[in-house]
């Protein structure tokens, strides 16, 4: 189990990497090589629908064929992306750079699974631990993609940003070599199906539990995002110093997953749902401050509090789909689908409120729609508890 955990946590590492490079160079490649600026940000919308269209469709692949073999198409498509991305600019084809970040798409939604693999063969206390140490290497993220990206930017004068492409095709060769180290497949999350099927052949895929779940890692990742991109808007629009802008956002990223050093720990003694709970309370209280807060020390504090609330609903809302009974993959599946819309809406819906509705309007509004999570959370917790007294009468 620890040499799995640790080397999920390593590839999720790398994988986060990737996602942060091409949230940096997407829009500005896009804008170098479309024919009009609306077109901008195509490609990156390109990557968040093959996301989506692939989520479910990569869990039920991992049921037939396993899971590394699917891990293994994940760093192929990533590392064609990569080279893609580099001839788009070469050549500079717009269409072509579309199609690289399809095939990034393709691989991040793949990677989206490393969290829920390395808990697979592993024993139901400690999946919440196995899910916080794996969700832990998105610290190296924070630090090191923005960096690849800057580096890569002039590798090639001519050609700028080629470098930055290119990169993946290193990550991939990374990803695959650390790949190759796993462990061959558990049987856990296949035999524990079929088992599931046999006790419970009526057993449904959707439950509340798995509600609580989506609601939780789907509405705290797209609130987040949403929250986050609209931070850097306001801060720009204060006149603030590039460098404070994006200190405010490393602060942001590392209050996201520094708490997985011991989120494990909190899940196994308190429960996924006390923690999700305490998540939905840390985002309010971060919006309030959002809100009431404006200035630039305001807004820091808020995207750390919404960052720390981001890790218990994430966590949390993961090790609760990793515990629940019935065929593990389409659970899997569906949050993940689930939770890449959600994302999607939260990323293309946050300059729009802006403009629309400013800053501190979005909080209200992000409030209001934490609200039905925590009503949700409270209703499967009285449904347990009637479940827990018919059963002790």
């Amino acid at each position: 189990m620890r040499i799995q955990t640790w080397l999920y946590s390593a590839a999720q590492a790398l994988t986060l990497t990737s996602a942060v490079i091409t949230v940096s160079i997407s829009a500005m490649v896009g804008k170098s090589l479309a024919p009009t600026a609306s077109l901008a940000t195509l490609s990156y919308g390109a990557q968040f629908a093959a996301i989506i269209f692939c989520s479910y469709l990569l869990s039920m692949a991992m049921k037939r064929f396993g899971r590394k073999p699917v891990f293994f198409l994940g760093t192929l498509t990533l590392a064609l992306g990569g080279g893609l991305g580099a001839l788009s600019i070469y050549t500079h084809s717009f269409s072509m750079n579309v199609v690289a970040h399809i095939f990034f798409g393709v691989s991040l939604s793949t990677f989206a699974y490393f969290r829920f693999a390395a808990t697979d063969g592993v024993a139901a206390g400690d999946k919440a631990k196995v899910l916080s140490i794996v969700t832990l290497g998105g610290i190296v993220a924070a630090f090191v993609g923005p960096q690849i990206a800057r580096g890569g930017r002039l590798l090639f004068e001519d050609y700028i940003f080629s470098g930055s492409y290119l990169a993946f095709m290193v990550i991939a060769a990374a990803l695959f070599l650390i790949l190759l180290l796993v462990p061959k497949d558990q049987p856990s999350a296949v035999a524990n199906s079929a088992v599931s099927a046999k006790v419970n052949p009526d057993h449904k895929v959707m439950s509340m539990p798995l509600y609580v779940a989506i609601y939780a890692s789907g509405f705290g990742y797209m609130l987040m995002g949403l929250l986050m991109m609209q931070s850097s808007m306001k801060l720009n629009a204060m006149n603030i110093e590039f460098a404070d802008i994006m200190f405010v956002i490393q602060c942001h990223v590392i209050a996201m997953f520094a708490p997985s050093l011991i989120m494990g720990r909190i899940i196994a003694k308190a429960g996924a749902q006390a923690v999700i709970f305490g998540g939905y309370m840390a985002m309010l209280i971060a919006m309030l401050i959002a809100i009431y807060s404006s200035g630039y020390n305001g807004i820091l504090a808020a995207l750390i509090g919404i960052g720390l609330g981001w890790n218990m609903l994430y966590v949390g809302g993961s090790a609760m789909v990793a515990s629940l009974p019935g065929d593990q993959h389409k659970l899997q599946g569906v949050n993940e689908s689930a939770v890449a819309v959600l994302n999607t809406i939260g990323a293309f819906s946050a300059g729009v409120l802006f403009v629309a509705i400013g800053w501190e309007n979005s909080n209200w509004l992000a409030m209001l729609l934490l609200i039905p999570g925590i009503l949700l959370l409270l209703a499967n917790r009285l449904q347990g508890a009637i479940k827990e007294k018919a059963l002790s009468v």
